[in-house]
């Protein structure tokens, strides 16, 4: 294996390791460094390594064993529909000329990438400190949701109370003023009644 060949498949074991370690930390939020990915490891020990990261990811984590149970059953899905289209129709001149013309995207790419290896990531503290607080935050809501069902009784009974006290305040008060007029009426009947015969 010459010099390039080997910076080749170093450089690319480097890639590897880091979009494992991306993934582990999109997943779990786990950046460590595990045990056999330094550098002076040699190459095949750190292919084994990565073999067993995937399977350990795979195993350990329900989204990534669901995705490759929908790429083993439906792998056209993870096909982009016009690479799939221009294919049969390229020859390899034309398909020459297409990674000439992508390459320095390529390089681009690899560029960003690496820049992105700079790029500070938020405190792993911040993250466990928010995780500390979800049995507290799901009590508040769980006490949020009791607080509602109280109000909702609560209107009720305050619906029901002046519901009652309208019939038994309100309305049999004005009955009652209406049986007081209609006896002071017939009252003052009887006695207009009564000095027309003294009268007479």
């Amino acid at each position: 294996m010459t010099t390039g060949e080997e910076d080749v498949i170093l450089d690319t074991l480097d890639l590897l390791e880091w979009r494992m370690r991306r993934v582990q930390f999109v997943l779990d939020g786990d950046l460590s460094l595990p045990t056999g990915w330094q550098k002076d490891v040699p190459i095949l020990k750190r292919v084994q390594k990565l073999e067993h990261a995937l399977r350990r990811l795979t195993e350990q984590s329900g989204p990534v064993y669901e995705i490759l149970k929908l790429y083993s059953r439906y792998p056209e899905l993870f096909q982009d529909a016009k690479e799939k289209d221009l294919a049969p129709e390229l020859d390899i001149q034309q398909k020459l000329a297409l990674v000439e013309l992508e390459a320095p995207k390529f390089h681009a790419t690899a560029s960003q990438l690496t820049s992105l290896s700079d790029v500070p990531l938020p405190p792993l503290k911040s993250f466990a400190s928010l995780v500390s607080l979800e049995p507290r935050i799901a009590q508040i809501e769980q006490r949020q949701l009791e607080q509602a069902r109280e109000i909702s009784e609560l209107q009720k009974r305050s619906g029901i109370l002046v519901y009652r006290w309208n019939e038994t305040l309100v309305l049999s008060q004005g009955r009652c003023w209406v049986e007081y007029d209609k006896r002071l009426r017939q009252a003052e009947r009887s006695v207009r009644r009564k000095e027309i015969r003294k009268s007479a």
